[in-house]
């Protein structure tokens, strides 16, 4: 099983991908690459919706190339901590829910699925740089759906939880990010 194919299944929604993947030692890697290119896309599209944005008020300034690979690199960093902390939400609450005690299962299959995120990089940043529009808001809210229809299916595999149990572990852990996001903010 090679990378392209492990991440077609987890993109048609395929719970067995998961196991095959773990038990070919490559969940590891995968959830890796997957972080890294998220953190990347993000990071690339925010320094490119940035520019732009401030071309129109000041005629051709530029962002130094030395600070633009400071900030994809703490926006990389940024994108392993905020998977960690999803996952740790997510394990605390699937195994209030009853599923399996281990961590790191519930860590990997996050990142695996991290890759249906992979198109809402790029309308996030647009969104935090103020861009607005209806096809841009209804892409980004379709995009973030399609991945958390990804995440559930990961998670509830390295849980082991029942459909509904799963759900409603996703649900209270959604909902404890953004109370804390708003209060945060």
């Amino acid at each position: 099983m090679n990378y392209t194919s492990a991440m077609v299944a987890i993109l048609q929604l395929d719970q067995g991908i998961y196991p095959a993947v773990h038990n070919a030692g490559k969940a590891v890697n995968y959830c890796m690459i997957n972080i890294l290119v998220f953190g990347l896309l993000h990071s690339m599209s925010a320094l490119y919706f940035a520019e732009a944005f401030a071309s129109v008020g000041e005629a051709g300034q530029t962002i130094p190339w030395a600070l633009k690979l400071q900030l994809m690199a703490v926006a990389v960093g940024v994108a392993f901590l905020m998977h960690a902390s999803a996952a740790l939400f997510l394990w605390v609450f699937s195994r209030g829910f009853g599923g399996r005690t281990a961590f790191l299962p519930v860590y990997l299959n996050l990142g695996l699925g991290l890759i249906a995120l992979w198109p809402m990089a790029p309308a996030l940043a647009a969104l935090q740089t103020g861009i607005r529009g209806f096809a841009l808001q209804g892409f980004f809210i379709l995009a973030a759906l399609y991945g958390l229809c990804v995440i559930f299916v990961g998670t509830k595999s390295a849980s082991g939880l029942s459909t509904l149990r799963m759900a409603v572990a996703m649900v209270v852990t959604i909902v404890v990010a953004v109370s804390i996001v708003y209060l945060w903010t």
